[in-house]
């Protein structure tokens, strides 16, 4: 494994002032740095010269890219190829509950909590721009990281693969590389 996890993430506002307010005070973000992005050409850079990109703490030494721009663009639809479909907050158990109700004191609708199956407990909602946001949290027996408490059994994993692909050997070379559980293990 080359990388250690999520450098940033990079989405786009057409409001900074709007970003800054909901990202500090409702998601708890700290503002790191401001600046401006010149227009390059080649490198996927945004068609828009100048923009301001201000970066945001998300713990875990990762970062959260705000691109402000321009207003009255369409709103991006993240059910679409290519789109982003949501980004998911991590945050401990014991701070689950009082996050949920300091971004409903916030006037922020949110969404659950409900159980996604294993560990997984989440709540939705939407930054100011349509954003989906999701904060999850571990509420497993045995505390676990994300990465071992999304591994699956033998079973599991086969079950799915074999509805993608119809080739047994497609499915033993995907299973030959997953980090599988020995068990079925109760959470």
């Amino acid at each position: 494994m080359h990388t250690r996890g999520i450098d940033h993430l990079a989405i786009v506002a057409d409001d900074m002032p709007t970003a800054m307010d909901f990202y500090t005070r409702v998601m708890g973000l700290q503002l790191i740095h401001v600046g401006r992005v010149p227009r390059e050409q080649g490198r996927w850079q945004p068609p828009y010269d100048d923009l301001r990109q201000y970066l945001f703490d998300m713990g875990n030494d990762s970062l959260l890219a705000i691109f402000e721009y321009p207003k009255g663009l369409p709103q991006q639809n993240r059910d679409h190829v290519g789109g982003m479909q949501h980004v998911a907050f991590h945050v401990l158990p014991d701070r689950f509950d009082a996050m949920l109700e300091h971004v409903e004191r916030c006037g922020v609708h949110v969404v659950g909590p409900v159980p996604r199956g294993g560990r997984f407990w989440s709540a939705y909602l939407l930054d100011p721009f349509g954003t989906p946001l999701e904060i999850a949290t571990c509420r497993a027996a045995t505390p676990m990281s994300n990465v071992e408490s999304a591994r699956q059994t033998e079973a599991q994993a086969r079950a799915e693969l074999e509805t993608l692909f119809s080739d047994p050997k497609e499915v033993e070379h995907w299973l030959r590389h997953m980090p599988l559980k020995r068990h079925a293990a109760t959470t």
